[in-house]
């Protein structure tokens, strides 16, 4: 975030405010486009629909522990063997192609392991243009615990057991089930490497996105994140930067699944999983499928422990062990990335102009404030030409506003 300095001019400082207005308003008018949860679900039984749910957040919990009980996962590290070696073998043996990548970046041997899966009896030539999900997780845990209260503990290497397992831990439980889920779309589950090492960031996710071909890039339909998911306080909030009508397709299906407590579900509950009201910034994996233009989606929970704030609790600390994790965690986020791949939510990403035209007439959506997403969470990931159209619209008559008010101040 840049921050306007103290020694500015007034009349600067007002500029910056006209262009901050302005850059808000283009967001609103983008992200108002996306704000229909009818866009997709209009013909939808969802409450049929999680009736065939599978999850099993219990298998999950099992996959934590067995984890953890490897040691920290460091890039180059005998468990990061071990644990590649049981996604492959387990994995194939349910259908999955599996394949290693290995990259060296910032003097780190990283190697990510990538499998996937496709719908039986179709061509290589339908192959090629097969749209297609990546559910992603990082299978490493980081090398420091430089959060620690414990000032001595804060070069140990920490467990991950949320901070890392958790998230290949639903993976592992989504490759269990997806082969018979009748999906017509390809999914590839993507476990990556080095996201969190000391000061290198989503090391293997950058390795991945930046060896796409753009055939690759553009029959990818969405990239959804899972990472620290299993915290037994379980906040899900709005992420930025993320796809705004994942944001809210994510938002539907926890209501659905009775995870928010601002309507029933179709069990007739309510809980506070799902934060609708809440945003905060986060640079993950998904950032780099974000930015070039592939419909991403990070589900994480920033605030690790309970009435912990977020970025803070658990997180990067030696603390981070399986009792922290709960199979219920775990079920709730699965069972929200399961219900969207049978919903099509993954994969029904435009807005049609129709629905645009209706959800700019409106500024609620049952009785709820619309999503708006600041910043750049729309940069590149709109795939509607008429938000990209009325948002450089908008920007256009701000610049030409900021030109006439730059004289003015002169």
């Amino acid at each position: 975030m840049l921050l306007p300095s103290s020694t500015q001019s007034g009349g600067e400082k007002r500029l910056i405010g006209v262009f901050l207005a302005c850059f808000l308003l283009a967001n609103v008018t983008s992200a108002s486009g996306n704000t229909d949860d009818h866009v997709w679900g209009e013909s939808i039984d969802f409450c049929q629909k999680t009736t065939e749910l599978q999850f099993n957040g219990t298998l999950a919990n099992q996959s934590v522990t067995w984890q953890t009980e490897l040691g920290p996962r460091l890039p180059g590290s005998n468990a990061s063997l071990l644990l590649r070696t049981s996604l492959s073998e387990n994995l194939t043996s349910l259908g999955w192609n599996v394949e290693f990548s290995s990259h060296i970046s910032h003097e780190i041997e990283l190697t990510n392991v990538i499998a996937t899966w496709k719908p039986q009896n179709i061509s290589q030539n339908e192959t090629n243009n097969l749209g297609r999900i990546v559910l992603s997780a990082h299978y490493d845990s980081r090398n420091i615990a430089d959060r620690d209260s414990n000032e001595s503990l804060r070069n140990t290497p920490i467990l991950g057991a949320n901070d890392g397992a958790s998230g290949v831990a639903a993976l592992i439980e989504l490759g269990r089930i997806i082969p018979s889920m009748n999906l017509d779309n390809e999914v590839m589950l993507l476990f990556s490497d080095a996201e969190d090492q000391g000061d290198n960031y989503t090391l293997g996710a950058k390795a991945w996105a930046d060896n796409l071909t753009g055939n690759e890039i553009n029959r990818t339909e969405s990239f959804i994140l899972l990472d620290m998911i299993g915290d037994s306080d379980l906040h899900l909030t709005k992420i930025t930067p993320s796809t705004p009508i994942l944001t809210q397709n994510m938002i539907l299906l926890g209501q659905k699944l009775g995870l928010s407590n601002q309507v029933d579900g179709c069990n007739g509950q309510r809980s506070d999983v799902i934060w609708s009201n809440q945003s905060l910034p986060v640079f993950d994996d998904h950032v780099h499928a974000f930015y070039l233009g592939i419909p991403s989606l990070d589900i994480i929970d920033l605030a690790y422990g309970e009435n912990a704030e977020p970025y803070e609790g658990y997180w990067h600390t030696t603390q981070d062990t399986a009792d922290k994790v709960s199979a219920e965690s775990l079920e709730s986020v699965g069972r929200i990335v399961e219900l969207g791949l049978l919903t099509g939510a993954w994969t029904s990403i435009d807005t049609p102009l129709e629905q645009l035209q209706k959800s700019t007439q409106s500024n609620n959506l049952d009785g709820e404030q619309p999503l708006i997403i600041e910043d750049e969470s729309e940069k590149g990931m709109d795939s509607s030409i008429t938000l990209a159209i009325l948002s450089t619209s908008v920007l256009v008559l701000c610049t030409i506003c900021l030109i006439i008010l730059r004289r003015f101040v002169e």
